[in-house]
This record gives structure tokens, C-alpha cells and sequence, in this order.
């Protein structure tokens, strides 16, 4: 059951004018079901920024990618696109932000060749979070969605979700 306390942190953790009242609440509603259903969410969810710059060396161009890693909250899947290698689709994270999300295919180690230099970094704690992935326990990179999208998704899957996850099928197909 919602209660009073968590509804009010809910709602503190949107933006008032993020979403239109139903889909706040269909939202809120989802999260609150997932809690009393003891759905476990996938816990190591990160952000992901990428800047690219190449620099001139004197034995000629290298491209360096520096992909910083945070943080994000744990989500709870909606859907699962099947026919990608990766495990990817839409969720909503414990904020009730909705997200697209992927599996981190990104390595987690600095990397050189001739050309390119790869670099990771993390913010406090991230590290830690995502040395614990594996197969079983995946990483993911979380990414919002713009409001026109999230009114579509919530629109088309969340109450089929729902259902399915509390059931224990997981997220469905889209």
C-alpha cells in the first residue's frame, strides 16, 4: 500500500511539471506495486557521459574517448527488446523517472592503441558498484526519456508490465 511518507517522497523526486497528473500517479502507483510485491529491481545502474577529442601528437592524430560513469537509482524494467544482443528496453527507476536503459558495453579499464586511447572514469563509490556486475547481476546505462516518449511508454506497457513482473515472467516484449 502507498503511504503518505513515501507518496510525498515520490512526488518531492518529480518535477511538478514534468509529467501530466495521470502519468505521475500511474507512475507512483507502479512503484508502490512493485515495493509490495517485493520486486527486485536491477541495482547497478549507471550514467554514462562520452567526450571524444583528438589530439595532435607528433606521430599524428590520436582520438581519446573519456566515458565518466554514475550512479543511478536501481529500476525496475518495463520491457525487454528480445531481438538486441544486449539486454535493453524501458524502465522506471526508483526516483519514478522513466529511462531507456542498456547493458554496459562499454569496458571498464583504460585501453591504448595507436589511434585511440580509451579512458573510464568513475564518480565516488561507482567503481565499486559496477565491479560487482556479472552475468547474472548485469551493469546498465541509464538514459531519461523526454517527455513526449515516456506518455507513449507509460501509455502502451505499464500496466502489462506490471503484471508480469509481479507475476515473476519479468518485462514484456515490445
Amino acid at each position: 500500500m502507498l503511504t503518505v511518507g513515501y507518496a510525498n517522497e515520490l512526488r518531492a523526486a518529480l518535477a511538478p511539471d514534468e509529467l501530466p497528473p495521470a502519468a505521475r500517479l500511474a507512475v507512483e502507483v507502479f512503484i508502490a506495486f512493485m515495493r509490495n510485491n517485493r520486486v527486485r529491481p536491477y541495482e547497478i545502474a549507471t550514467r554514462c557521459r562520452i567526450r571524444s577529442v583528438t589530439r595532435h601528437v607528433p606521430v599524428g592524430p590520436r582520438r581519446e574517448i573519456v566515458r565518466s560513469f554514475d550512479l543511478a537509482p536501481p529500476f525496475w524494467p518495463i520491457t525487454v527488446d528480445r531481438d538486441d544482443v544486449a539486454l535493453t528496453g524501458y524502465g522506471i527507476d526508483r526516483t519514478g523517472v522513466c529511462i531507456r536503459y542498456t547493458q554496459n558495453p562499454y569496458p571498464l579499464f583504460d585501453h591504448a592503441d595507436d589511434v585511440t586511447v580509451q579512458r573510464a572514469r568513475f564518480s565516488p563509490g561507482c567503481h565499486n558498484v559496477m565491479r560487482r556486475a556479472s552475468r547474472t547481476n548485469p551493469a546498465f546505462i541509464c538514459e531519461r526519456l523526454p517527455e513526449r516518449e515516456v506518455i507513449g511508454v507509460l501509455a502502451d506497457y505499464l500496466i502489462d508490465a506490471a503484471v508480469s513482473l509481479s507475476e515473476g515472467r519479468g518485462p514484456v516484449a515490445p
